[in-house]
């Protein structure tokens, strides 16, 4: 049996509606992060390095490329953080997840309830800096305004895989080495520099890293120039969901049913 056949997406839903009225009531504090870090992040990389960097990179003006990176690593950060942090209090020090599965919710609506919400969070962040860079003219392409959907499939991929970490994490203090991993997987995914930069062999590595199509989708509907590479780039990335979220709702399974 699957984990997803055991899911009940009335109970999905009422998971996500209890984490989004906890949202409303904190909403100007938890929107401050995708307003003010993007703008000082276009500045220092649009700017501050595109000036002194050639106008263009891989055709694409450095303000665009660079704006691509922050909007993917912003927003694929948002929902790692939301099933790391996020899922650990609720997990351990707020007692949420014994109080849900007290009632007749299932882990793994427990489980989809939290990669949903978490990649509701990195629409949210997503469509906020999205209108950040459309006002500094970073996006060339009407196509701009579906980047947020490769953003949505690479969000619920990082968060499985987080969600998975927590589920085996019993120590808070261990998500600094998940953290390090994945911060330093940042700098080969095609965020801040053109991948054909890199040895071959990194190159091979970066696109089996999830952010990089991501980003690299992103990137293409903010100038509008699509590829057939871009397909398979979604495929990826929507296969590979599907794989973990059954991994982490599994892995949630065992954490909380003992």
């Amino acid at each position: 049996m699957t984990a997803f056949s055991r899911v009940n997406m009335g109970d999905v839903r009422a998971v996500w509606l209890r984490h989004f009225e906890v949202y409303r009531r904190l909403w100007k504090m938890e929107l401050a992060a995708p307003l003010i870090e993007p703008v000082f992040m276009i500045f220092a990389f649009g700017y501050g390095i595109g000036a002194l960097i050639a106008s263009e990179v891989a055709g694409v003006p450095y303000l665009t490329f660079a704006g691509a990176g922050v909007l993917g690593f912003a927003v694929i950060s948002r929902a790692m953080f939301e099933t790391a942090y996020g899922s650990y209090f609720r997990m351990v020090y707020q007692a949420t997840f014994d109080a849900i599965l007290a009632t007749p919710v299932e882990p793994e609506s427990l489980a989809l309830a939290e990669l949903l919400w978490a990649t509701t969070k990195a629409l949210i962040d997503a469509l906020i800096i999205l209108a950040i860079l459309a006002a500094f003219g970073a996006a060339l392409s009407p196509l701009a305004l579906l980047a947020p959907l490769p953003l949505l499939a690479g969000s619920f991929l990082i968060a499985a895989i987080t969600l998975n970490v927590t589920a085996h994490v019993r120590d808070i203090d261990a998500y600094n080495l998940y953290l390090a991993i994945f911060f330093s997987l940042i700098f080969i995914c095609g965020v801040w520099f053109p991948l054909d930069v890199l040895p071959r062999a990194l190159r091979v590595a970066a696109w089996i890293v999830p952010i990089t199509g991501a980003v690299d989708l992103t990137r293409a509907l903010l100038v509008g120039r699509l590829q057939w590479r871009h397909a398979w780039e979604l495929l990826y990335l929507f296969a590979a969901s599907l794989a973990c979220a059954e991994w982490s709702m599994r892995a949630l399974r065992r954490r909380m049913v003992v």
